[in-house]
C-alpha cells in the first residue's frame, strides 16, 4: 500500500477515534430521578477528603498503613475502626513505599527481569521485599510513593453489601470489602451493585477504587479442568450501573508487587505475594458493567502509572459509553488460561501505552466482542489491539476501530482495509500533555461513537476474527 494512502487512512481513523472519544451523549434527564429507580440503596455523597452514607456524615480514623519488613510486611498504627460500622473513612491505604533506589538490582523474578529489593534484618533471612516492573532504562520511581502522600489519600471503607448511589468528588480511594474471603467466596449475599450518579474520585498513589472480598459468581473455577471463551456474569459480585445523563471518572495508580517475609515449608522456601494492584480501576471478583436504558452514561477512566480497568477473574461490559487513557494496557482481566473479558454493547473507546507499552485490551485467557463499538490505539511496534492467551472472537454484529498498529505476527481477518505493517494512528504522535480526546474537549451535543458518523457497508478498521 502507497504510503500517501496509510497517511489518509491514519487521518482518518485518528479523526474517527477522537469523535468516538470525545463526544458527550444527551444528558437530559428524565421524569424519574435517580433515588426512585433504586429505592432501596444506600447513597454515599462524596465531598473532598469526606462523604456522607445516608445523610449521615462518615466517622474519622487516624488509622494508617505502612510496609515493614520486620513485621511479616504489615503494620497498622492507630485507632482501629469499630467492626460494626458499615462505612468510615481512615488512613490505611496500601501503597508501594519510598525505597532508596540504590538498593535495587535488576533480576529475573518469575520469569521476568524486575528491579528487585531485598531486605536483611538480624534473626531474618534475606527475602524480596518487593519488585518494580521493567520498563525503560530507568527504575520507575513515580510508582513509590511518601507515607505522607498516602495519608493525604484517605479510605473510604465499604463493609456491607447492598446497592449504593455513588455522587460527589473525592480525592483518596473507594474500597469495598464486606469479610474474609472463605465467607464471601461462594455468598451471593456478598454482592455489591455501584450505581455511579456523577462520581469523580481521584487516588495519586493507588487505586482510585477497590473491590477486595465480594461475591465471585463463578466460584468454581479452580476445580474445573477445562475452560471457555463463555462466561455469564448476570450475577456478578460487582455490578457496576452507569447511570444515564452522569459523567463519572476515576483517576488512580497501580501498586506493584510487595512480598511476605520468606518461609520455609519442609525443604522448600516459600515467598508469598502480600499485595499487587495493577489498575486504576480494580476488582479481585469478576465485574461486570452494565448502562440504564439510554445507555447514555459515561465512565472515565484514567491510569496515572500502569493500567487502566481490571479484573482478576473475569469482566464483561454490556453498555455505557467507557473511556479509558492508560499508561499500560487499557483493560486486562488476568487468571492464566481462565480469564474472559467479554463486550455485549456499549461504546468503548481505550487509548492504550500512553507509557512505554500496553495493550488495548489484554486477556491472560479469552476476549469475546460480541456487540458494541470498540475503538482503540495502542503504541508501535510491540503491542496489539486485542490481546489473549487462549483465542479471541468477534462478531459480525461489532465495530471494530483501531488506530494503533499491526506487527508482522498479527494476521487481522475480515472485511477491514488495513495494512498489516506500519503504525496507523500510533500514539507516539500525540502531544505530551495529555491524551486526544481529552473530556474538557467534549462537545455536548451527540452520543460518542454515534452509529450515524460510521460508513453503513464496512466500518473503518472492521474485523470478525483474529489469530494471536
Amino acid at each position: 500500500m502507497k504510503l500517501k494512502n496509510i497517511f489518509i487512512i491514519a487521518v482518518v481513523l485518528m479523526l474517527v477515534i477522537t469523535l468516538v472519544a470525545c463526544q458527550k451523549p444527551d444528558v437530559s434527564v428524565g421524569e424519574t430521578s435517580i433515588y426512585d429507580k433504586y429505592p432501596g440503596a444506600h447513597i454515599l455523597k462524596l465531598s473532598g477528603n469526606t462523604a456522607t452514607l445516608d445523610g449521615v456524615s462518615l466517622e474519622e480514623f487516624d488509622y494508617t498503613w505502612r510496609a515493614d519488613p520486620t513485621l511479616d510486611g504489615v503494620l497498622f498504627n492507630g485507632t482501629a475502626p469499630s467492626e460494626d460500622l458499615n462505612a468510615y473513612v481512615a488512613h490505611d491505604i496500601i501503597y508501594y513505599p519510598e525505597i532508596d533506589e540504590s538498593s535495587f538490582t535488576k533480576e529475573n523474578y518469575d520469569g521476568e527481569e524486575e528491579w528487585v529489593t531485598r531486605f536483611t534484618a538480624e534473626g531474618l533471612q534475606e527475602y524480596i521485599f518487593g519488585t518494580l516492573p521493567v520498563l525503560g532504562t530507568d527504575l520507575p520511581t513515580e510508582m513509590m510513593h511518601s507515607a505522607n502522600d498516602a495519608y493525604n489519600n484517605p479510605v473510604i471503607h465499604i463493609t456491607q453489601p447492598g446497592e449504593y448511589i455513588i455522587e460527589g468528588t473525592f480525592n483518596g480511594q473507594l474500597f469495598f470489602d464486606f469479610g474474609d474471603e472463605e465467607d464471601t467466596f461462594e455468598n451471593k449475599d456478598a454482592s455489591v451493585k455501584v450505581i455511579l450518579n456523577g462520581a469523580n474520585v481521584t487516588c495519586s498513589v493507588a487505586p482510585a477504587i477497590i473491590f477486595h472480598d465480594v461475591y465471585e459468581c463463578d466460584n468454581t473455577w479452580e476445580s474445573r479442568d477445562s475452560y471457555t471463551d463463555s462466561v455469564d456474569l448476570s450475577d456478578a459480585g460487582v455490578n457496576i450501573v452507569i447511570a444515564d445523563g452522569t459523567e463519572n471518572s476515576f483517576s488512580g495508580c497501580n501498586v506493584y508487587r510487595l512480598l511476605k517475609a520468606e518461609y520455609k515449608k519442609g525443604s522448600t522456601t516459600v515467598q508469598k505475594k502480600l499485595w499487587k494492584t495493577d489498575g486504576a480501576f480494580y476488582s479481585f471478583q469478576s465485574m461486570a458493567i452494565n448502562a440504564e436504558e439510554k445507555g447514555t452514561g459515561i465512565l472515565n477512566i484514567t491510569s496515572q502509572t500502569f493500567e487502566g480497568l481490571d479484573s482478576e477473574l473475569h469482566m464483561t461490559i454490556n453498555g455505557g459509553y467507557v473511556n479509558i487513557y492508560s499508561i499500560d494496557d487499557g483493560i486486562n482481566v488476568n487468571e492464566d488460561n481462565v480469564s474472559v473479558f467479554t463486550q455485549n454493547g456499549g461504546h468503548l473507546t481505550i487509548f492504550a501505552s500512553l507509557g512505554a507499552e500496553g495493550d488495548v485490551i489484554d486477556s491472560n485467557g479469552y476476549i469475546r466482542i460480541n456487540a458494541g463499538v470498540l475503538a482503540g490505539t495502542s503504541k508501535s511496534p510491540s503491542d496489539d489491539m486485542l490481546d489473549s492467551e487462549k483465542g479471541t472472537y468477534v462478531s459480525e454484529s461489532a465495530n471494530i476501530i483501531y488506530g494503533g498498529s499491526l506487527t508482522d505476527g498479527d494476521k487481522f481477518r475480515g472485511r477491514g482495509d488495513m495494512p498489516p505493517e506500519g503504525s496507523i494512528g500510533d500514539s507516539g504522535d500525540m502531544p505530551p500533555e495529555r491524551p486526544i480526546g481529552d473530556p474538557g474537549d467534549m462537545p455536548p451535543e451527540r452520543p460518542i461513537g454515534d452509529p450515524g458518523d460510521m460508513p453503513p457497508e464496512k466500518p473503518i478498521g472492521y474485523s470478525n476474527g483474529f489469530d494471536e
